[in-house]
């Protein structure tokens, strides 16, 4: 699953599968796309207007509408990713959590940590949420 595309803003570096839990550390390399906007969560939340709804710990909501447009990209990603398997799940009561942290944010570093119930199920959300939000990026940069 890492990316070596050059032009991709978000690079998935490695990903390690544990029991009920997958780790993926990504690389950010532009300064520019390490954070969110206003323009990039609007962009996003068409798409995915769940998101705004997430359970999200943070300083400034209990929401992850709360802090959308001022997060970590690689935030972002970890609540799509949640919100594609979510969606995608057999269970409609399948509950998913995951926490992202920067490694090294002057290095553009972070690892996201979710929770599943299938791991290819969850890696192919990852991958999907990686595609659809190197899109987002370059489009709202643009």
């Amino acid at each position: 699953m890492p990316t070596e595309a050059s032009n991709d803003p978000i690079r998935v570096r490695t990903v390690t599968v544990r029991t009920g839990r997958i780790l993926f550390d990504i690389e950010v390399p532009d300064p520019a796309h390490r954070y969110s906007s206003p323009k990039l969560a609007a962009f996003v939340t068409t798409q995915y207007p769940n998101l705004l709804a997430h359970a999200c710990v943070n300083g400034t909501g209990d929401v992850f509408g709360a802090v959308v447009e001022t997060t970590s990209v690689p935030h972002i990603l970890e609540h799509l990713a949640i919100d594609v398997q979510t969606r995608d799940a057999r269970e409609a009561d399948a509950t998913f959590v995951g926490t992202t942290e920067w490694l090294d944010e002057e290095q553009g570093i972070a690892r996201i940590e979710m929770s599943f119930r299938d791991d290819l199920h969850a890696l192919r959300a990852f991958a999907e949420a990686t595609r659809f939000l190197n899109t987002a990026v370059l489009t709202c940069s643009a």
